[in-house]
């Protein structure tokens, strides 16, 4: 009877007739040649795990300010953000302001959308003339999005008073 040894056939009466030094000097070779291949599966994985290592670290953050230290009618909105997608492979983010004091009736919400520029480092800051029409509290949502699942994901949202 005969078996395959991983390069060749070979006969049982000869295998058993093989001599130690040859099968320890083949097992030497095995172990090198299975190190090797361990080595080169590592290599293989280390540009994955650099890529993942460079993404991005925290969610995204929205942040608003005045140019006063309180919103006053008639005002100016700065909005902030941080670690968002950046925006050179095409728009990637946009904002939704919604104006103070303001519902969402049957005839909608009253508000204006802006879409930031988003820089290389994932941040953005936007300063916007005349959102401010009146006293009461608005908001500011961050919409992004997920390559991932193709889809528009909102990611972050603040609010803000004006008095």
């Amino acid at each position: 009877m005969s078996f395959w040894d991983g390069t060749r056939w070979v006969d049982e009466q000869d295998a058993s007739r093989q001599t130690g030094s040859r099968r320890e000097r083949s097992r030497r070779t095995d172990w090198l040649a299975t190190a090797i291949m361990i080595l080169g599966l590592v290599a293989l994985l280390v540009p994955f795990v650099g890529t993942s290592a460079a993404s991005r670290r925290h969610a995204p953050t929205l942040t608003i300010s005045c140019g006063a230290s309180t919103c006053n009618v008639g005002g100016s909105l700065t909005i902030s953000g941080a670690g968002y997608t950046p925006s050179a492979g095409g728009q990637q983010v946009f904002l939704w302001v919604g104006y103070p004091g303001d519902y969402c009736g049957s005839a909608g919400c009253h508000g204006v959308y802006y879409y930031p520029w988003v820089a290389s480092d994932g941040t953005f800051r936007v300063t916007l003339d005349n959102v401010l029409p009146q006293r009461g509290a608005g908001y500011v949502d961050a919409t992004q999005y997920q390559v991932k699942s193709d889809k528009w994901t909102e990611v972050a949202g603040d609010s803000y008073t004006v008095k």
